[in-house]
């Protein structure tokens, strides 16, 4: 295509053939909704937009979630320095798997089926490594970096790749000249950023060096669209569009800008592109998918922040350290004390068993995130050996490890071996903890009253026990897996036996006994009660030869405190009795004590009279009552119960006597210590890598003090380029993560460092800097087609001499289908986890999450669950931010399975049905349908091949076969959906 606009395209279309021959082609080739998906990308798409070239997040895949796994299980056998290298095979550095050992190459990048590597993973044919197999969550990671092409950054011997045994060498004096370690320095001749015009002033100048000349500034529509997803993610609504067609002048475009940046959806929007940095989500991911509870605190927290326009300075500090800074209220505290839910909330392998190296896997990750998110650096891979490219060493990784070392991210173990994060109470109004204490207190009162209650029940059945014949699990048959119980008392004989909640249907134990004289019997089992206890404990009742089938419920309390009752049966003199209970099919432990059977009439013992057994029945009857009352009053307290405390993913110091400096892990392993090092700075931003001075506590503080000091040559640079970045499609430095010497230099670096110093002067206030932005010429330029000279002379647009098409965010696509179905919610919402237990799936994979709160559901994207492993396919396959990476800047692709998944999607072809019900509604014929859907979807206003294509769609065999209009028109805006033209920004 040559053209980003070419309506002419399909108008040579119909000059070629007619309508009637173009529909007959459709009916035979093509599919109804592929019909006009075709007619859509026709006229709609420029050259199409190429993956993103950068291979930034591959490599940060492999240096996560692959080195580490390699240099455990692999180097031992396969490095350079093996004594015995297995099987000709080195997996330390590229060439090694690329060449291959004995049976060839191990990986065939792009094809985990057929790579060596990943059969012996599997243990489907050699079994690596021999010492057991590895976890199928670091399995799925070998797959999907392999199926991602295997990006592997390992160009030299690892013998080469310095560690800290053998330091590199570095001219400390000669890396700080390297641009990004200097201080931002203003211009020889600088321009006041008071105007407009400054930017533009900028980028002038490297267009006239260049001999180039801007396009024009774009359309109003195009303006105005582009201006509308940039703020707030959400297209401008029709009569906003009407107003500035209207009046396009420069004071209504600053009006716009304003408006836009006052409303609440810009803070959602821009809080979303924190939130890609942040590596947010709702749940842990890796081995244990465990529920974050508490996330939704941190994600509303960005949205008051830049809703309030916080200085970007300020959330850096509070991120990092807001538990350690002062605050003016309760409410400023709970704030900070939420902020540093950044450092918690990346995943983390909870079951790890060796708890030295999980803290330590967790300082990596965060020390990492600290490094790109606020410094554009990588630091990972110095946690084995000097950075390779950057000025960065083995101690000055440690240096910095002991910060976060001295901090508390994890805290106890929710299940044995399976560790938890940090919760932490949030301050709380006094009136609101003298609530608590009183509900407290009732409570404490009802549960004494309570258990005295059961206790008397307990004398009371302790005597009818005496009537009975009881059968303790020591009498019992056994089949299959019991063991016994560590708790002893207040149970029959010394304990009980339980199934320890595993190898359902294996476990059965049999009590069997005689009843000797004929009348009713009850039955009774003893046992204790607990929610982990199964609630459907299948029960087979054999009286000579009669069968009787029950079920109890062991997470009820016994029914009279220690028995519960469960049937009355008539039986014979002599009978035979056996009663089974087994774990077949159930839902959590089974508890087997003791079974007993009572005569509750015939033949009585001697010893008791009538009227005792009558006054024993009748205050039996008046404890239970009482008991129910009581429990039922309980009940009334507890769901009247003042809000709990709320808690917070929150980091805090260790104590004093815990805190510590870190030894150099050689090689990153946590069993080969070296020399310790002191808490500080990498070297290249100071003369030496010290101990912070003074240094109080972890050191977080002085780190957030240091990452955010005016002077600071990279902190404001990665904000303002990142900045930068989202409203022009490109930042100024196009490795927006990485500003080391493996990144890309700044195309206009005069610019990047006057925007930086204006943006530090003004106080660090992004709303600012986004309005300079937005209202230079630069942001408003038009598109060109591919033969325009300015295409061949800058193809990659690095002078910022014309506009180009950008993607929108892939929750920014669903939020635009929802307005046009006219359905979006646009309140916000706070914890939506709640009802889901630690784990909702038995794959730890937290589904049900996304199944409850779907894509169908009104509100913003950014409000729904983020589940890591279950990430909807209808946002992955948009190019949403991967939730177990930093990703500063998402890929942009456009592939057919994009459209393919837009309008193949259940939940697309819903909001297409809606949206074509809103147009029915607010249309009379199909010249109003077609000017509605332009305005709705594409901003515009309609051109002459829109109503074409509808009128060539309604006339064809497939849409007259459908059974409706609303079918028929459904059709039209589903295509519409999955267009180039609805996706992208032009």
């Amino acid at each position: 295509m040559k053209s980003p606009f070419a309506p002419h395209l399909f108008d040579n279309v119909i000059a070629q053939s007619n309508r009637d021959r173009c529909c007959s082609i459709a009916n035979r080739w093509l599919t109804a909704r592929w019909m006009l998906v075709f007619f859509w990308l026709t006229i709609g798409c420029a050259a199409m937009v190429s993956a993103d070239e950068s291979n930034e997040e591959s490599f940060d895949f492999f240096e996560a979630r692959i080195r580490p796994v390699l240099i455990k299980h692999c180097y031992e056998c396969h490095a350079e320095d093996s004594e015995d290298l297995g099987g000709s095979l080195r997996l330390d550095v590229k060439d090694g798997w690329e060449v291959g050992g004995d049976s060839g190459p191990a990986i065939r990048p792009g094809d985990p089926a057929a790579s060596e590597l990943m059969a012996a993973i599997r243990y489907e044919s050699s079994e690596m490594p021999p010492s057991g197999k590895l976890p199928d969550h670091v399995v799925r990671d070998f797959e999907k970096w392999i199926r991602d092409g295997a990006a592997d950054p390992r160009l030299m011997d690892e013998e080469e790749q310095l560690t800290s045994s053998q330091p590199k060498s570095f001219d400390w004096e000669q890396a700080r000249q390297f641009w990004a370690f200097q201080p931002p320095r203003a211009s020889e001749s600088p321009v006041a950023f008071d105007s407009d015009s400054a930017i533009d002033a900028y980028l002038q100048r490297r267009l006239d060096a260049e001999g180039l000349t801007a396009t024009p500034i774009a359309s109003p529509s195009v303006r105005l669209r582009r201006l509308a997803f940039d703020l707030t993610g959400l297209p401008p609504d029709p009569e906003t569009l009407r107003q500035f067609q209207a009046d396009p002048s420069d004071a209504h475009w600053r009006r716009l800008v304003d408006r836009y940046l006052a409303s609440t959806q810009f803070a959602e929007h821009w809080a979303r592109h924190w939130m890609d940095v942040a590596r947010y989500a709702d749940s842990n991911g890796s081995d244990f998918n465990a529920t974050h509870h508490d996330a939704w605190r941190y994600r509303d927290y960005l949205v008051r922040s830049f809703a309030n326009d916080m200085p970007i300075d300020r959330m850096i500090r509070e991120q990092i350290a807001g538990d350690l800074m002062p605050a003016s209220s309760d409410e400023d505290r709970r704030d900070k004390l939420v902020a540093t839910t950044f450092l918690m909330i990346g995943t983390k392998m909870l079951s790890e068993r060796n708890k030295t190296k999980l803290r330590m896997d967790v300082v990596d990750e965060q020390l990492d995130t600290v490094g790109r998110a606020f410094l554009g650096m990588t630091f990972g891979c110095a946690r084995c050996h000097d950075h390779k490219f950057d000025p960065i060493t083995t101690r000055d990784y440690y240096a910095m490890a002991g910060i976060f070392r001295s901090t508390r991210t994890l805290h106890g173990e929710s299940q044995q071996y399976v560790s938890t994060w940090k919760k932490t109470p949030l301050p709380i109004s006094k009136k609101h903890k003298e609530s608590i204490r009183e509900h407290e207190k009732s409570l404490q009162g009802l549960d004494q009253e309570i258990k005295a209650v059961e206790a008397e029940l307990k004398v009371l059945a302790e005597k009818t026990e005496l009537e009975g014949i009881t059968i303790d699990d020591v009498d019992a048959v056994r089949e299959g897996h019991w063991v016994e119980s560590t708790y002893k008392s207040g149970f029959v004989g010394k304990g009980y036996v339980h199934d320890e909640n595993r190898n359902k249907g294996e476990a059965s134990i049999r009590f069997a006994a005689v009843l000797p004289n004929a009348g009713r019997y009850e039955l009774r089992v003893h046992y204790n009660s607990s929610g982990n206890r199964a609630s459907n404990l299948p029960i087979v009742v054999q009286l000579n030869d009669e069968t009787h089938n029950l079920v109890l419920n062991q997470t009820v309390p016994p029914t009279t405190g220690t028995y519960s009752v469960l049937k009355e049966f008539d039986c014979e003199a002599e009978t035979r009795s056996q009663v089974t209970l087994s774990n077949r099919g159930t839902d959590g432990y089974v508890i087997a004590d003791a079974v007993q059977w009572v005569q509750v009439d015939g033949e009585k013992d001697q010893g008791e009279s009538d009227a005792a057994i009558e006054q024993s029945i009748a205050m039996r009857t008046t404890l239970t009552q009482t008991l129910k009352q009581l429990k039922s009053q309980r009940a009334d307290l507890v769901a009247n119960a003042p809000p709990p405390v709320p808690t917070a993913m929150a980091l805090a110091d260790l104590p004093i006597d815990e805190q510590e400096d870190c030894p150099i892990h050689i090689r990153g392993e946590v069993s080969n210590l070296g020399d310790i090092v002191p808490r500080g700075i990498p070297q290249v931003f100071s003369e030496s890598t010290t101990a912070f001075e003074p240094l109080e506590g972890s050191g977080r503080l002085e780190l957030a003090q240091w990452l955010t000091d005016p002077d600071h040559p990279l902190t404001a640079r990665v904000s303002v380029n990142r900045i930068w970045m989202h409203l022009m499609g490109e930042g100024l430095v196009r490795t927006v993560d990485n500003f080391g010497v493996r990144g890309e230099k700044p195309t206009h670096p005069e610019l990047l460092d006057a925007l930086t110093i204006d943006f530090v002067r003004n106080g660090w206030r992004q709303k600012r800097l986004i309005r300079n932005i937005v209202c230079s010429d630069a942001y408003s330029r038009s598109m060109v087609s591919d033969d325009d000279p300015r295409v061949s002379l800058d193809p990659e647009n690095r002078l910022r001499g014309r506009a180009v098409r950008r993607r929108i965010p892939a929750e920014a696509i669903r939020d635009a289908m929802l307005v046009a179905a006219g359905t979006l919610d646009p309140s916000g919402r706070e914890n939506l986890m709640d009802s889901y237990a630690t784990l909702v799936s038995q794959n730890n994979a937290n589904s049900k999450a996304t199944t409850k709160f779907g894509l169908d559901d009104p509100k913003r994207t950014i409000y729904l669950p983020l589940i890591r492993s279950e990430v909807p396919p209808l946002l992955a396959n948009l190019d949403a931010a991967d939730p177990d990476l930093l990703v500063g800047k998402r890929p942009t692709t456009n592939v057919p399975a994009q459209a393919l998944t837009l309008i193949g999607s259940p939940e697309v072809r819903r909001w297409a049905m809606q949206t074509t019900k809103r147009m029915m509604k607010e249309t009379a014929d199909d010249t109003q349908r077609v000017r509605w859907a332009c305005a709705v979807l594409f901003s515009r206003d309609p051109r002459p091949v829109d109503e074409q294509i509808l009128h060539a769609w309604l006339e064809s065999d497939v849409a007259k076969a459908m059974s409706s209009d609303e079918e028929r028109y459904r059709e039209w805006i589903a295509a519409m959906f999955a267009s180039t033209e609805f996706r992208f920004l032009d």
